[in-house]
Parts: structure tokens; C-alpha cells; sequence
């Protein structure tokens, strides 16, 4: 022994007889305090009800290997796989779960990070969820692979430490490994009935040096615990999908081609694998994208393939779009929550569009499945299903206080789920229409001049698809099927909603003609509504042809006087001016504010609309004052019979200032806006059309008074609204953007 603090030797250290027995006791001292350590060190005893550990030697190995994937081949998730490569190199007390529903991706995107860790330099392990004593068997396999001692197995084994307490300390000091457990989707089974997962007193724990990953169906946090982060895969995007399908099947199409058929699946990557294998099958009835596509809108027969009889394997089902979701709607059943199948089966029969959750009811669940409900249980189940992600929640705004409570369906979930649904149920018939009459009720609730009956109209319109069918085919008798739709679409005109009310307006005139002919009133009285649908789209040129179309047959199967003909041309006047016939649309809208005028009133709303398109085709002809001397009239009656609030009264002090404006009194017309819009704001919402017009109104007086700065702004919020609410090249948008550009040249003009 040296002592390198000074050059001579203590005299006990000569001596042997001090020196191995000091040897001899720092020896004992070293293993015992090892032995304490690896006591103190340990976490809290793990629960007394976890099942018997056998020995390594007793269980047959098994590869923990990963599965071989081709990353070339991989699109659209970099942005995950960077995210979970951040956590590999700084785990940070955390594990990752990487979850979503069935055909999502999981473990491809599990396995691409494999090879990039492989890649790295890190040890990698995977392992196939199978049970709780497989999974034991090889987190011992790896923890092994990793170093861990013989000795501390045999003190695990013979009972005198936790082995997953030995595991996980041994781990926990080891670097550079990833261990992915692949479908955990149901993991109760991973610890006793007396514990909870998110404890981490188990199998699964965050302690380690390295990255534990998690694939699973199971979204929920509360079941992984605070130190899972998960991450919740998304359906790949079209162009990702579509170099998927490229990839897959290069002799099928083009990329734009492939492009819109992942649009179709969705971008679920099991959709997109089943479409690859099929389109390159060589006794596949369809080699083509486009062929596959307009296949699938007819039948999804190419998409599912044939019956599985081994589909009650796991393994099998989750290959498959047909069986896949099924895995997870089993699961909810043993966890006691047997609704949730039939739920998503009658979730499945409203149109591909969120679907407002308080439609979604017990009593009506229960008079369409035939089983007890109530609104607990039907919680559960819609719970269950959201956290299976087979169903995702969205909260909706269109501009008012209160955003909807809505529940939304992959495309793909809803059309396998409908097709499932009519294989198994003989009574879809009678679903279909305990649907349809539930909308029709839900709509009839909705009236008056209010954000929130628009809103909910918005909502509810995408799914009277099912009333038109069926009032076409004659299950809905025809007369209580269009008067929903018409019913809808008048509010949704109120609501500005212009493309919505359009489709519906269609309907009810496709439904109209095929049941009563074309010449029936009913079926030109649809007409005529859609023409002013049309004419409310800026489509003025189609609205006039409509037009003149219904014009013509209600002359000739009404007559010329009958009341319908009347409206019908004070509709066509309306439409001709748009197009810029202002002469043409003065003569028609004179002659028909007459008839109106004697057959109902002057102060009948008909009467005043006749007035008001008068007023409108005299200001586009130069007789501004005529005109502002119409709209005032007008206003007035309105403001009386309907409310200052109401939507047509807001359109005639808008048009008022408009024609102010064009006599050169901006001040009046300024303050007239500024008051018009305010009601607007209040009444309609800030992106309301008739909002939009006052505000329209109150930049151009803003010009006239020489503010230009303030004309500016308010034109570019204008002109932004209308492109996103109308179109870039709506009519209305087109105003906006040379009202701006003129703004801004005065503007310029100024220096300022």
C-alpha cells in the first residue's frame, strides 16, 4: 500500500496481521451495503396479488426482434416519428403510447422508429401483446439482453425480490434501449383487480433509462397514467395516401388519381393496403384507380373482400376492413358497455358530417335498437366508443356564444359499419326511418330569427339526405318530406347559409318531380325555390333560366293571374336585375308590385319584397332617389310588422344606405350603417351576409367622407369573410375586391 500524500509508510501498515483483517472487514462492509442499497433502492413493495414469476429457463424464448417494414415506402408520418424519436433520446420519466382505432397504423409507425433506433445504435425489443405470462417471460428475455445479472433473477425467482421491481431498476440504469409492447388494447389484464395501471407498481413503468413504447386502442389518459404521453395517430393526408397507393400499385394511375381515391378511403392506411393488394391481385375485376373508385361508390365489396372464417382470431381481424373495428366493439362488451355496437350502428345511417350530440338521445336510441336505454347507459357507450377512438368529439361555432356539442365518424368507420349494419339487421328499413322522423322532429323545433336555430339548422341539413330518399321512394308520404326540407332551406336562406340551402332546395324538387311530374304546382313551386337558391349563389345567369322556365309552365297550367304566376315574376324581375337587365327587371317588378299590391296588400311581406326588387332595379337604373324613397317606405313597414331585428328589415336599411350612398349623402348613410350593422351584429352574427352588406354600406360612406384608411379596413374584413363564406368569385366577393381596390388607390393618392 502507498500513501501518495507523503513519503514515508505508517508503521501499522507493515504489519499483516492488521492489514487482511482490514481487507476482510471492508470486504463484508462492501457487499452488505451493495445488498442495502439494492433494498433502499427498490420502489415500494409490489402488490402481494401478482401472480408466480417462473424461471427464464421454464418458458420457451421467443424472437424480440421487430417486424420487418419497408421505410422507403413509408408517407405522411415524420412529424409522429420525430416526436417519439425526441423521447427516445430524453425519456425524461415518461413512456409513450401510440394510440388510435383499428387500421390506423400503429405498429408501422412503431417499427419505423425500430429501424431508425437500430440505425442509432440503441437496443431494440419488440414484443406482441399475448397474455400476461408471455409478456414476463420476454421483458425478462430483454432486460436479460440488457445485462442483467443472473444472481438477481435467482433472488426473484426464489421469492426474495419483485421481479418487475429487478427488471425495472436494472433498466432503469441502462441506456439506449427501446422496448415496444405492441397491442396493449385492453389492458386490465397487465395488473391485478386491486391495482391500477397508472400506478406503475407492475409490468409497465416509466422508470427506465431508455424509451418504453406502447401501441394500443385504448386512448384514454386516465387509464395510462400521468407519465404515459400518448400520441393519437391521424388517418394520413390525401397526398400522403395517395404516394401510399402509388407505392402500392404503380400500374393503377396517375398520382392525382391515387390522390383522390385515398381521399375517398379516407387516408386509413389498412383501406389503402386493401386497395394496393387488390388493384395489383391479377384476377381482380378492377386494375384502376378511377375503375376502384366509382367501384366503391356502388358497393364496397372490392375494399372488404370475402368473409373470414377465422375472423374471431385477433391477429386475422385486425388485417382486415371488415373486422377490424370489431375487435375493439368486442372489447366494450366484456367491459360491460354492449350498447356501444348498436350505437355506432345507428351512428352510421346519418350522412358523413358531425352530428349534434343532443340528437343523440336516449329515447330515441332505444325505439330504434329495440333495447332498454337510458341516458347513463347511453353515455357509457358513446364514452366507450370515443375512447376505442371510433368515434371523435368537436365542439362547432358558426359565429355565436354557443359552440354545438358534436360526435363525428371516420368516412370509412360510418360505411362499413352501414354495410355491416344492413348484412346482419332485417329491420335496417325500419332504422333508416325511425332516422329520418327523428330529423324531421329535431328541424321542426327549430324556428324564429336566432343564431342557434341556424346553427343547429347547419348542422342538421347534411343529414335530410335520408329524408329525401325516402320521401322519393314513398316511405315518408311526399307532402310531410318536403315540407321539412322547405322548412329547413327557409331557415338556412335566412341564415345566409346559401350552398346548404341550395342542395336542399334541390332535393325537394328532385323528390317533387319524380313523385308528381314536372308540371305538378308543388314540383314548380320547388323549382322556382331553387332558382332563388341559384340566384343567391351568384349563379344569375342559371337563376334566370329557371326562372323563365317556371314562369312558363305555372302560365300555362295556372294562368297568368293565379298567384303563384305573380310570384314567379316579381322572382324573375329580382334575378334579371342581378344579371344587369335593370330596364327589363323596372317594367316587370312594377307590373307585378301592382298585382301583389291588389291581390294581398300593401303591407302583405310579398308585397314589400315585390317593392323592394322595384326600388333595387330603379337605383341599378339611375333613379336613386325614387329608390331611396322606396326602401324608406319599406323599412318602415317592416320595421313594424316584422321588428327592427328581423332579416329583411336589415336588408332594406342596408339597401337605403346603399342608395344613399349613391346620391352622394355618405354622413346620412354612414350613420344609418353604423346603426344597421350594430342590430346586425346582435341579431345575425359578425359574418352574416346582411352583416357583411352593412358593413359593405358603411366602408363605401367611409370613402365618400374621405376617411379612406377606415374604407380600407373594413373592405379587406369584408372582402376576407365573403371569400371564405361565399366564394373568391361569388359576385359579392368580386364587390368587395375592387370597392378595396379603389379604396386603397384613393388612399395612395392621399400620401398617407
Amino acid at each position: 500500500m502507498t500513501n501518495y500524500a507523503s513519503n514515508s509508510v505508517p508503521a501499522w501498515a507493515t504489519s499483516a496481521w492488521v492489514i487482511w483483517p482490514t481487507f476482510a472487514v471492508l470486504a463484508v462492509l462492501s457487499i452488505g451495503l451493495t445488498w442495502f442499497s439494492q433494498r433502499l433502492g427498490g420502489e415500494e413493495s409490489p402488490p402481494s396479488a401478482l401472480p408466480p414469476i417462473r424461471p427464464l429457463t421454464a418458458a420457451r424464448p421467443v424472437s424480440l426482434r421487430p417486424p420487418h417494414i419497408e421505410t422507403e415506402r413509408m408517407h405522411g408520418r415524420q412529424a409522429d416519428l420525430d416526436r417519439l424519436t425526441l423521447m427516445l433520446h430524453t425519456p425524461n420519466g415518461r413512456f409513450a403510447v401510440l394510440c388510435a382505432g383499428g387500421g390506423i397504423g400503429k405498429t408501422t409507425v412503431a417499427a419505423m422508429l425500430c429501424a431508425d433506433a437500430a440505425d442509432m445504435g440503441y437496443k431494440v425489443f419488440w414484443i406482441r401483446w399475448q397474455g400476461l405470462e408471455p409478456l414476463q417471460a420476454q421483458l425478462t428475455q430483454a432486460a436479460v439482453a440488457c445485462g442483467l445479472p443472473n444472481a438477481l433473477l435467482e433472488r426473484a425467482w426464489a421469492g426474495h425480490d419483485s421481479l418487475p421491481d429487478v427488471i425495472w431498476q436494472h433498466l432503469a440504469r441502462t441506456r439506449k434501449w427501446l422496448l415496444v409492447i405492441d397491442n396493449i388494447d385492453d389492458p386490465s389484464p397487465i395488473v391485478p383487480d386491486t391495482e391500477q395501471l397508472r400506478d406503475y407498481r407492475g409490468w409497465i413503468r416509466p422508470y427506465g433509462g431508455g424509451l418504453l413504447l406502447i401501441t394500443s386502442r385504448d386512448t384514454s389518459q386516465d387509464v395510462w397514467g400521468p407519465a404515459a404521453e400518448l400520441l393519437r395517430l391521424r388517418p394520413l393526408t390525401t397526398p400522403a395516401g395517395g404516394q401510399v397507393l402509388l407505392d402500392l400499385a404503380p400500374q393503377a394511375g396517375t398520382l392525382s388519381e391515387a390522390e383522390s381515391l385515398a381521399g375517398r378511403l379516407g387516408g386509413l392506411p389498412l383501406a389503402l393496403r386493401a386497395a394496393g393488394r387488390y388493384l395489383t391481385e391479377q384476377t381482380s375485376r378492377y386494375r384502376a384507380f378511377t375503375e376502384y373508385q366509382q367501384a366503391l361508390d356502388q358497393d364496397l365489396a372490392p375494399l372488404l373482400g370475402p368473409e373470414q372464417p377465422d375472423a374471431t382470431d385477433p391477429e386475422t381481424a385486425r388485417a382486415l376492413v371488415r373486422h377490424t373495428w370489431e375487435i375493439s366493439l368486442d372489447q366494450l362488451a366484456v367491459d360491460r358497455r354492449p350498447l356501444a355496437r348498436p350505437v355506432l350502428r345507428l351512428l352510421s345511417l346519418f350522412a358523413d358530417a358531425p352530428i349534434p350530440r343532443d340528437l343523440i338521445v336516449a329515447d330515441f336510441v332505444q325505439a330504434v335498437v329495440g333495447e332498454t336505454v337510458t341516458e347513463g347507459i347511453l353515455d357509457e357507450a358513446l364514452s366507450g366508443l370515443r375512447r376505442y377512438d371510433l368515434l371523435q368529439t368537436t365542439e362547432i361555432s358558426f359565429g355565436g356564444d354557443v359552440a354545438v356539442s358534436c360526435l363525428v365518424l371516420h368516412p370509412l368507420v360510418r360505411e362499413v359499419n352501414a354495410y355491416i349494419l344492413s348484412a346482419t339487421t332485417a329491420d335496417v328499413s325500419g332504422w333508416r326511418m325511425k332516422v329520418a322522423l327523428h330529423l324531421m322532429s329535431g328541424a321542426r323545433a327549430l324556428s324564429g330569427v336566432s343564431q342557434s336555430s341556424w346553427d343547429r339548422a347547419r348542422l342538421v341539413a347534411p343529414h335530410f339526405a335520408l329524408v329525401s330518399e325516402l320521401g322519393a321512394d314513398g316511405s315518408i308520404p311526399l307532402p310531410d318530406a318536403r315540407d321539412a326540407l322547405e322548412n329547413l332551406a327557409a331557415l338556412l336562406s335566412d341564415a345566409g347559409a346559401h350552398p346548404l340551402q341550395l342542395a336542399l332546395r334541390r332535393s325537394a324538387h328532385d323528390m317533387a318531380w319524380q313523385v308528381l311530374g314536372a308540371d305538378h304546382p308543388d314540383t314548380l313551386e320547388c323549382l322556382g325555390k331553387y332558382a332563388r337558391a341559384l340566384r343567391a349563389m351568384g349563379d344569375y345567369s342559371a337563376a334566370v333560366d329557371q326562372h323563365r322556365e317556371v314562369l312558363a309552365a305555372q302560365t300555362r297550367v295556372l294562368g297568368p293571374s293565379h298567384l303563384d304566376t305573380i310570384s314567379s315574376r316579381h322572382h324573375l324581375a329580382r334575378a334579371l336585375r342581378y344579371l344587369g337587365r335593370h330596364a327589363e327587371s323596372v317594367d316587370l317588378a312594377r307590373d307585378t308590385t301592382g298585382a301583389l299590391t291588389s291581390v294581398l296588400g300593401p303591407d302583405h311581406p310579398e308585397t314589400l319584397a315585390s317593392r323592394d326588387v322595384l326600388a333595387l332595379a330603379l337605383d341599378s337604373l339611375g333613379s336613386h332617389r325614387e329608390a331611396a324613397e322606396i326602401h324608406t317606405e319599406v323599412a318602415e313597414i317592416r320595421t313594424r310588422v316584422l321588428g327592427p331585428a328581423h332579416p329583411r328589415t336589415i336588408s332594406s336599411f342596408n339597401h337605403l344606405a346603399d342608395s344613399l350612398n349613391r346620391l352622394g349623402e355618405h354622413a346620412r348613410a354612414a350613420r344609418l350603417a353604423r346603426e344597421t350593422v350594430q342590430t346586425a351584429r346582435q341579431a345575425l352574427g359578425p359574418d352574416h351576409p346582411r352583416t357583411l352588406n352593412g358593413r359593405h354600406a358603411l366602408a363605401t360612406a367611409l370613402h365618400g367622407l374621405g376617411e379612406f384608411g377606415a374604407a380600407v379596413r373594413i373592405h379587406q374584413d369584408v372582402l376576407q369573410a365573403r371569400t371564405r363564406i361565399l366564394d373568391a368569385e361569388h359576385p359579392e366577393a368580386v364587390e368587395s375586391r375592387n370597392a378595396l381596390e379603389r379604396s386603397l388607390a384613393a388612399l395612395r393618392g392621399t400620401g398617407r
